[in-house]
């Protein structure tokens, strides 16, 4: 123990690594299947190893936060601008009322049961499983009138609360929306979902892996020879008219040599040409021109996938049917939408499938097609690997500018710290950046990297620094805690759950994946998906979760001041 103390104490952010090591290696383990998650199982380790006794740099907490909640907030910020519209205006109305349930009920217990601004805030944060209100909860405790001691006590309090909570209310978000609310609904979420789905034309490919393909492609392109009758004679326009535009002539070979594929071209017996489309109707198309041929000489074509975030305000809400209705025929010609994601969500598109602000359209078609079709949707993905670090670090100079703002209310002096500036500061700089994509590069690899790595560095301070007072305060509160973490979910999620169903009157299988959106909870949402047998959940997860992340983040202040 010794050996260990002395190593700890020459180097303390070894102590650091150790903690995340370990912490993540608990996270591995499952519960009902679940697993707990890197962030809880950092601060179990941190809370043990802190007996030994470790004092951390302050500012490596600080600067670990920083990243954290900026990062959070730049992930979140195209999709919480993008979101308030009225398409998703029930969504909204959702996850305002169910964060200021959920503010209400943990205010309520606290009364109730006497816990202090710490013990409040670190049931808020694991109790609901938002772990970026440890961080806005401790600053604004920091910057309280209270004597040095107090103020340690209570934050201490925050991280062990926190710890106790986590796993009780995570567990309980993964149950209740994917077996307990279909129950109080009395539906049957498969058939609901399948029913849903059928309507709103969505499918999903979730059998896929990151690093994985379809085999089985569904936009393809073929070569054919022209020996019908029927079909010589014919102009490209009428042709491809034939086909409602979802296969097209990309090249044409006449008597050994090309000609040019306009639309006025008149097909002819022993033309061979290059068709690109959707395999059911360009297997139609071949059928009708004659033969497949493989004889591929002079009808090379290149073919290529493109990401597009939608920003077009006049599409947003619409049917994919209908935004391509809306589409002059020449500007989509050869351009097949082959994927939706929305929030790292993947959804195979269907022809009633509504579009939502921030969708990444997955595009496919020849390069020159792509060039005038991406504008009128938004702008392309930047898939490079670099960081702007200029931008990054002025978002960050931003955000702590922000926090340090200060303004008096009912006589005291209140801010929004590091913690809420940051946040602001994230989301407004991702939306930036999502309108503007020419500055500012930061890969969403790197960013949900900079996210996680900035959260466990700094759960591990907040572990750190409990560890001493852990055992007084399990003393203390003994099993109540793990009682007002079950509270504190099931009130305002029941409530909620009514809300969405008779007063919103939303979808079942859409409130399910809301549900979990407004906790903030995406093993929630995985779960949620698994029991409806397909990807109506995620429809409703994505705006609630946006929205949600920000609001319950800066609660952590607001029970602070208010407990």
């Amino acid at each position: 123990m010794e050996a260990i103390r002395s190593f700890f104490a020459h180097s303390p952010i070894a102590v650091l690594f150790v903690c995340v090591a370990i912490g993540f290696a608990i996270g591995r383990i499952k519960v009902a299947d679940i697993p707990i998650g890197g962030i809880a199982g950092t601060l179990f380790a941190a809370i043990i190893v802190g007996q030994v006794g470790v004092e951390v740099d302050e500012n490596i907490k600080t600067m670990a936060f920083a990243l954290f909640i900026y990062s959070l907030g730049y992930v979140s910020g195209p999709g919480f601008f993008q979101s308030l519209g009225r398409s998703t205006l029930s969504l909204v109305n959702l996850s305002l009322v169910s964060s200021f349930l959920i503010f209400l009920t943990i205010w309520g217990l606290a009364q109730v049961f006497g816990l202090d601004k710490g013990t409040a805030a670190g049931l808020l944060a694991g109790g609901i499983t938002e772990s970026a209100a440890v961080g806005t909860a401790s600053e604004a405790l920091g910057s309280l009138p209270l004597p040095p001691d107090q103020i340690a006590a209570m934050q201490a309090n925050i991280g062990v609360a926190y710890a106790i909570t986590y796993l009780f209310g995570f567990t309980l978000v993964v149950f209740f929306v994917s077996l307990i609310a279909p129950r109080i609904m009395r539906i049957d979420l498969p058939a609901e979902a399948a029913a849903y789905t059928a309507v709103m034309g969505i499918g999903s490919d979730d059998e896929i892996g990151p690093e994985q393909e379809s085999a089985l492609r569904s936009v393809v392109a073929r070569a054919y020879q022209v020996t019908r009758q029927e079909a010589a004679g014919l102009d490209i326009a009428e042709f491809e008219k034939r086909f409602n535009g979802f296969v097209t002539v990309q090249r044409m070979m006449r008597r050994g040599r090309p000609i040019e594929a306009a639309k006025t071209q008149t097909l002819a017996i022993g033309d061979r040409i290059a068709l690109l489309g959707r395999i059911d109707e360009l297997l139609q198309a071949g059928a009708f021109l004659g033969t497949e041929t493989t004889n591929m000489r002079g009808l090379e074509l290149v073919g290529e996938t493109r990401t597009v975030v939608l920003t077009n305000k006049a599409f947003i809400g619409e049917t994919i049917m209908a935004v391509r209705a809306r589409i002059d025929p020449e500007q989509r010609r050869g351009v097949h939408v082959t994927k939706i994601s929305r929030l790292g969500q993947s959804l195979v598109p269907r022809p009633k499938m509504r579009l939502e602000a921030g969708d990444t359209v997955t595009l496919y078609g020849t390069p020159e097609a792509l060039d005038g079709a991406e504008p009128i949707i938004g702008y392309a993905v930047d898939q490079g690997i670099a960081v702007d670090y200029v931008y990054l670090g002025l978002g960050i100079i931003v955000g702590i500018a922000i926090g340090m703002v200060t303004i008096k209310i009912a006589g005291s002096p209140v801010a929004l710290h590091t913690g809420g500036g940051c946040l602001l500061s994230g989301l407004l700089f991702g939306w930036l950046r999502a309108r503007h994509p020419s500055f500012g590069g930061l890969p969403p690899a790197t960013a949900l990297h900079l996210r996680d790595f900035g959260l466990a560095i700094f759960i591990a301070c907040v572990g750190l620094a409990t560890g001493p007072q852990a055992l007084a305060l399990l003393r203390q509160q003994g099993i109540l805690l793990p009682v007002l973490a079950i509270i504190a979910i099931i009130l305002p999620i029941v409530v909620s759950l009514f809300y969405a169903r008779y007063v919103l009157k939303l979808n079942p299988a859409v409130i399910c994946g809301a549900l979990a959106g407004c906790f903030t909870c995406t093993a929630g949402l995985n779960a949620a998906v698994q029991a409806a047998g397909n990807e109506a959940p995620v429809l409703g997860y994505t705006v609630p979760y946006a929205i949600s992340n920000a609001t319950l983040t800066l609660l952590g202040p607001i029970l602070v001041l208010t407990v």
